[in-house]
């Protein structure tokens, strides 16, 4: 159904499945504070649990710097907060030490410091707090604050993730993303041995409690049979969880179901439409195929300018077939006025990152730049290749 460009013509090449991404989104990806279940310490007033926390009570020194952290009944204060999680984490007070960990995680109230903000978690971790647990498991992953360690990494997941909720309508995201973790430590063999069964397992346990990436990857599973039985319409259930929570990947690999009539009855206005939502939130191989769509004018008015638009967009993220296509359009001034050089650019920029049409059209045609032109185009090629290969690999866990 959807394309790739030639330089002759328009030439059609089916868009697939994404790859399974094992990995999490990357280290942006961040988890606030849990929130808190409320007790009768909590539901009292600032003023009278600062009386409380004035003569030592733990309970009401930790509560206290919730309201300043979260600006209950006070102004939001970091600094206050921060001063009474202390006195509250000081007697041992689990939550407080994780909050305090947390905010030198976070440097809120206090300078950033890896090396405190273990301190604290560990403190907590130690008294089985999953939340706590969770984020000593990232920075065992990142190595911050600590040597990197998967397998240390890894146990402080498991802890966190063998846990049940405290509140079973509120459940806490470290235990849920401690599953995820583990199951993608199982997935891909870091920390543990490989055992997809055991990926699968932990999947189920995090996208069951509603973990977006859990549903993505289960998803995946059953698509490509891995760890579970090939099962179309299972996989289009959970991808269909997870796109509905605005995972992007999940959009796309929903409109690749609908296009193909993968679990679902083949619809190629469904298939578009999860394409674009996928495309909007940026995701490289929907914005591909959503320029192939207005290239070709499947089921929408065909409009080069969107089709070069969408292409582009893509093409800033690497994706190979969108360069060679909108090489084309610049090269044939179709959508586009022309623009020679700048095709030139995509087609070595798309050579160099291994596609083989674009080597083959820029041997071809590379001859008919003038030199000075040329050597321009190579070397804008080269430094745009340069910086992407440079860019920050993704971290193997969704970590805080």
């Amino acid at each position: 159904m959807f394309t790739k460009a030639s330089l002759i013509g328009l030439a059609l090449i089916v868009a697939g499945v994404a790859a399974t991404r094992w990995v999490a989104p990357g280290p942006s990806a961040t988890v606030d504070a849990p929130t808190v279940t409320a007790t009768d310490s909590s539901a009292k007033g600032p003023e009278e649990l600062r009386a409380e926390a004035l003569k030592g009570d733990a309970k009401a020194q930790y509560y206290l710097g919730l309201n300043y952290a979260f600006g209950e009944g006070v102004p939001v204060d970091p600094v206050q907060a921060v001063a009474w999680f202390r006195k509250a984490a000081d007697q041992g007070n689990r939550e407080a030490q994780y909050f305090l960990g947390f905010a030198y995680h976070r440097g809120s109230g206090v300078e950033q410091d890896p090396n405190q903000a273990v301190y604290w978690l560990r403190k907590s971790a130690e008294q089985g707090y999953a939340e706590a647990q969770y984020l000593l498991g990232g920075y065992y992953a990142n190595g911050r604050g600590v040597p990197q360690d998967y397998a240390q990494s890894v146990a402080w997941f498991r802890k966190a993730a063998v846990q049940a909720p405290a509140n079973k309508n509120d459940p806490e995201p470290g235990i849920s993303m401690s599953q995820y973790n583990l199951g993608v430590a199982y997935a891909i063999g870091l920390g543990v041995p490989q055992n997809n069964a055991q990926a699968i397992e932990w999947y189920r346990k995090a996208a069951e409690q509603g973990n977006a990436d859990a549903q993505y990857n289960l998803g995946i599973a059953y698509y490509l049979g891995h760890g579970v039985k090939q099962d179309y319409a299972q996989a289009a259930v959970w991808l269909r969880k997870a796109a509905d929570q605005k995972h992007a990947a999940a959009a796309y690999n929903l409109g690749v179901a609908y296009e193909k009539g993968n679990g679902v009855s083949q619809n190629g206005d469904q298939a578009i439409d999860w394409y674009r939502k996928a495309a909007e939130q940026g995701y490289p191989e929907a914005q591909y195929n959503l320029g192939i769509v207005y290239i070709t004018g499947q089921r929408v008015a065909q409009d080069l300018l969107q089709a070069a638009s969408w292409f582009r967009k893509a093409a800033d993220q690497g994706n190979t077939q969108a360069q060679f296509n909108l090489a084309v359009l610049c090269l044939k001034a179709q959508g586009i006025a022309s623009d020679p050089l700048e095709g030139y650019r995509w087609l070595s920029i798309a050579a160099q990152l291994g596609d083989m049409d674009s080597a083959d059209a820029w041997g071809k045609i590379s001859g008919m730049l003038p030199p000075a032109q040329l050597a321009e185009a190579q070397k804008s090629a080269k430094d745009w290749v340069a910086t992407f290969k440079n860019r920050k690999p993704l971290a193997p866990f969704l970590l805080p």
